[in-house]
């Protein structure tokens, strides 16, 4: 009787022949799959792979995704009508919209293990809005099964606060809160409506058991998460650890309708109290008793009312998160977006212009801030990080990593223009022309450092 003849080992290929394999998988995501399938394989990639630490991807709304290495645009597979709307390391946030009935559902997705987790509790809350409606941010703070944290632009109309009718098409411009707390499979917290600090938050970050927000006015919030006995998320607490300087335009909107508020805000129900901050107790407690609630949704499909209840701002090109003055034809956006370096926290000032004719949008003037969380004060860092790392600054997630290859210590690395900025030497300087500067929705994404 003939013997069965023996199936290859994929396993056992020689590592010559593996190499020629590689070398013809230029794409980061296909050497990730690669490198998984054994150990010989995962050999074969650290012996044929350059080990210089390459920059991490430029993702797009529509899924094009652009490599700073070497500028070259390419293509993730989304599904139709599907737009990336948040990033936090190697995850990606999706929005799909369904053709017929116009409902969003939202996913988490890792290209590079292919992972994919629903958020069924995000989509009861912003599952059906009008067209406008934009998630600003979709920050997680550890795995898919932990916190995660979205802001977006949702408003109240003039028919629950008429006392603050505009001409805007009869729109209140309020914000329903301004942050939605999810945790998959457990629920939902979101604050109640004009509740402080929530309103003002331009960026956020997780810290430990911690989530620190800061404002246009430079004002900075920590926020102490828990849950509940059922796994819910909720925040017990609220402190603002350092204050914005008096006369400030406290978190001033294009649409003017919170020009110059005050510290205590008389239109809501919280106090924020106004000693000035010292040494021995410069943080505010805000009384957070009434001002947030579990968003409670009616499963019987009877949420018309609630549809009609959202109204949006159009903000051309000028998010909530930055402030913006003309010169000319061309916009001057300063944001301000938090980041955490070995448990400190950094906030990064940066003034951008946008040119309307020509393809010149550049980086004017960039800061970058320590958080003195005893003095309550922003101290500048004007000697670089100190650290051998890098940052990388995006309103849809910031991230800061060791500087190797690429990377350049103390360098802070911007997604939507052709420069970065070197803390040391102070200057602004031209990188590898990159395409689409135009597009508003750039997240960064860090492929596994394996394969990167």
């Amino acid at each position: 009787m003939a013997s069965t003849p023996e199936r290859p080992q994929w396993s056992n290929m020689l590592p010559d022949l593996l190499g020629q394999v590689i070398a013809r998988l230029p794409h980061i995501a296909d050497r990730a799959h690669f490198h998984a399938v054994c150990r010989s394989w995962h050999s074969a990639v650290r012996l044929h792979v350059s080990p210089r630490h390459r920059l991490p991807w430029v993702v797009l709304e529509d899924g094009a995704y652009l490599t700073p290495s070497d500028g070259s645009v390419h293509r993730l597979p989304f599904p139709k009508n599907t737009t990336c709307v948040g990033s936090t390391n190697d995850w990606i946030a999706l929005d799909s919209t369904d053709e017929v009935t116009q409902t969003h559902t939202y996913t988490l997705h890792n290209h590079f293990s292919g992972a994919t987790v629903r958020l069924p509790e995000l989509d009861a809350i912003i599952g059906k809005v009008p067209e406008d409606f934009e998630v600003r941010k979709v920050l997680m703070r550890s795995t898919p099964d932990d916190f995660i944290a979205i802001t977006g632009n949702i408003w109240k109309n003039e028919a629950i606060f008429p006392m603050f009718q505009t001409t805007n098409k009869g729109n209140v411009l309020v914000r329903l809160g301004g942050l939605i707390l999810c945790r998959p499979g457990k629920g939902t917290w979101v604050p109640r409506l004009l509740a402080m600090p929530y309103f003002r938050i331009i960026d956020l970050v997780f810290l430990g058991d911690k989530l620190y927000a800061i404002t246009k006015a430079e004002d900075l919030f920590v926020l102490h998460l828990a849950e509940d006995g059922d796994g819910r998320p909720t925040i017990t607490s609220v402190k603002r650890i350092i204050r914005h300087a008096p006369g400030h335009n406290d978190d001033v909107y294009d649409v003017g309708v919170w020009m110059r508020f005050t510290d205590i805000d008389e239109d809501t129900d919280e106090e924020l109290g106004d000693e000035a901050p010292s040494e021995e107790n410069n943080q505010d407690v805000l009384n957070h008793g009434g001002t947030h609630e579990e968003l409670v949704v009616d499963n019987d499909g009877n949420d018309d009312d609630d549809y009609e209840r959202f109204a949006f701002v159009e903000e051309e090109t000028l998010s909530e998160c930055e402030d913006g003055i003309r010169e000319g034809y061309d916009a001057i956006h300063t944001s301000r977006n938090l980041v955490e370096s070995q448990g400190k926290l950094l906030m990064v000032r940066r003034v951008h212009q946008i040119s309307a004719f020509t393809p010149t949008d550049h980086t004017r003037k960039v800061e970058v801030f320590e958080a003195d969380m005893k003095t309550g004060a922003w101290v500048p860092m004007n000697s670089g990080l100190g650290s051998g790392q890098a940052i990388f600054i995006s309103n849809r997630f910031s991230n800061i990593i060791s500087a190797c290859g690429e990377v350049e210590e103390d360098v802070v690395y911007f997604p939507d223009s052709n420069d970065v900025f070197d803390m040391k030497s102070r200057i602004i300087r031209p990188t590898t022309p990159m395409d689409w500067l135009s597009d508003k929705g750039r997240a960064w994404v860090f492929p596994p450092n394996l394969v990167v």
